[in-house]
């Protein structure tokens, strides 16, 4: 009830500032363009729906963040594999990838809001470091889901999932994900980012979820949130 008052209140302020010729600030205004380098707001789902849907867009908006990016080519493989819109990420503006990968566009700029606004306010919180690293064992690759044989293909065959494995601090000091989940401090400071974590993505799942996925977070593209 609180949400839809909320969103009322702004669709009155929009209304009340295209009447006088004002404009609004880009936090109040969902069809204001997405700045990664900003502090999240309440329309930040749909704004993330809007880069999944324009390419120039979405480049625009990663090109502003200061991520270090190529743009790759479109690429079809067998079976319905390949991506669209993708980008070879080297770093997020602030932490870098352990290695460059390809990823769409809006799994790029998701991870760049994860970066800035979850990943390194909670390690400058929790170890008083920031996070100059993050491992990870891929985004593409050509497969199904758990690669069953009559399983539908993963987002992965699709460039638009990338699992992280863990991050290294700027004292050197390595968080990781299989043996660190349950452990101490350490563990705490991953429970706590998976949660920070979910509504930059579509979908994360993480070693709660399954066996499958005990060593890493499994991060997809999307605009609304679902963690497991």
């Amino acid at each position: 009830m609180r949400r839809w008052l909320l969103l009322i209140a702004v669709i009155a302020l929009i209304a009340l500032g295209w009447s006088q010729r004002r404009r609004l600030p880009d936090r109040y205004n969902p069809w204001a363009p997405l700045d990664l380098r900003a502090p999240p707001d309440l329309f930040l789902g749909y704004k993330l729906q809007r880069l999944d849907a324009d390419a120039p867009r979405c480049l625009a908006a990663l090109q502003q963040s200061g991520a270090t990016f190529s743009i790759v080519r479109d690429y079809v493989g067998a079976g319905g594999c390949g991506w669209n819109h993708a980008v070879r990420l080297q770093d997020t503006g602030v932490a870098r990838l352990e290695r460059p990968t390809i990823v769409t566009c809006p799994l790029a700029a998701s991870l760049v809001l994860f970066d800035r606004h979850a990943l390194q306010p909670l390690a400058r919180q929790w170890f008083g470091q920031p996070v100059v690293s993050i491992s990870h064992v891929g985004s593409y690759a050509c497969r199904t889901i758990y690669s069953q044989p009559d399983a539908a293909l993963s987002r992965h065959a699709r460039a638009e999932a990338i699992d992280v494995t863990g991050f290294r601090l700027g004292n050197g000091r390595a968080v990781v994900i299989a043996k660190d989940w349950d452990k101490g401090l350490d563990g705490t400071f991953l429970h706590k980012l998976e949660a920070r974590g979910c509504p930059f993505f579509g979908i994360v799942l993480g070693p709660e979820y399954n066996a499958a996925h005990h060593t890493h977070f499994h991060l997809e593209a999307g605009s609304w949130g679902w963690c497991r």
